[in-house]
This record gives C-alpha cells, sequence and structure tokens, in this order.
C-alpha cells in the first residue's frame, strides 16, 4: 500500500511539475519535484526499487513533455546513485544533509542531459544548463523539507506492513 501511495505522489509531482508550475514563473525554471522525492525516497529504500521507480517516472515526464522517450529516465538513474550512496544514519540525521544531496543530484541529472541533448535533438551548452542548474538546485531544495517529511511517513508504514508481513 506504501508503494501505491508513492506511486500515486509521483503521478501528481509529475503532472504539477510539467503543467501548473510552469505557469508560475519563477526565472524561466521550475522546480523539479520528481527529482527530489525519488532522492529521497532512494536514501531509504534499496538501490533497484528507485531505478525501477525512476526508470518508470522518467517515461512517464517524457510522455508528458513530448520530449524524446527515456532521456529524462536516463537522467534520473544518476538521481537514485547519489540517493543511495548517501544512505545511512547520517542522511536521516537533519535536514542539512538531504538538502546538500539535492544539490548535488540537481546538477548531476542536469550533467546528464547535456551529455544527451545531441542524442535528443537539442542544444544544451554546458554554461548555460548549470548557470540554470545551479538556481534550479537552489530551487529543487526548498521543496527537500515537505518532501522529506512524507517519504519519512511512508518509509515507516512500509516498515510495519513489512514487520508485519513477517510475522
Amino acid at each position: 500500500m506504501p508503494r501505491i501511495i508513492f506511486a500515486m505522489l509521483l503521478v501528481v509531482l509529475a503532472l504539477l511539475q510539467t503543467t501548473v508550475l510552469p505557469m508560475v514563473h519563477w526565472l524561466s525554471i521550475t522546480p523539479n519535484l520528481v527529482l527530489v522525492s525519488l532522492l529521497l525516497w532512494s536514501a531509504v529504500r534499496q538501490p533497484r526499487e528507485g531505478l525501477v521507480w525512476a526508470f518508470g517516472a522518467g517515461i512517464f515526464l517524457d510522455l508528458l513533455t513530448l520530449s524524446p522517450l527515456g532521456g529524462e529516465a536516463l537522467a534520473l538513474l544518476p538521481v537514485v546513485v547519489i540517493g543511495w550512496l548517501s544512505r545511512g544514519r547520517f542522511f536521516q540525521s537533519g535536514l542539512l544533509f538531504p538538502l546538500l544531496m539535492t544539490l548535488a543530484a540537481s546538477l548531476a541529472h542536469d550533467l546528464v542531459l547535456v551529455g544527451l541533448s545531441p542524442l535528443l535533438g537539442r542544444h544544451l551548452t554546458l554554461v548555460g544548463i548549470m548557470r540554470l542548474g545551479i538556481l534550479g538546485a537552489l530551487l529543487n531544495s526548498l521543496f527537500v523539507p515537505l518532501l522529506y517529511l512524507v517519504v519519512q511517513v511512508l518509509e515507516r508504514w512500509m516498515g510495519q506492513v513489512e514487520a508485519h508481513a513477517r510475522t
């Protein structure tokens, strides 16, 4: 059940990110809510699960934005790896470390998109994307506290469900 709720959360966040938030012009950038939630989820769950969510969410985002299929899915994979590498007590000790990991994951996501840009038919420059990428990373970090709380609640619930299933 918690995984179904997380899937619905990803769908809602993807829809918000692609339809509602672009209408609110924040320096011509929009926060990547899916990236933040995948990073936080990957920090508390197994990497295989995070990779599956990243691939599915990436394909869904590509379909919503009519982008070449697979670009966003590939760009979200380093986010899961960064989330997986940041697992442990230090990650769950407070919000500072997840904020820093969000900055790193946002920049890694943008770097992958720059690397894939010739294959995706886009003409992105590293300097241009990094200027907006840094602003986007800071904007993404604003949403970490709320999504951190949601992911922690789902993780506790999932732990209880798994513990109950083992008994």
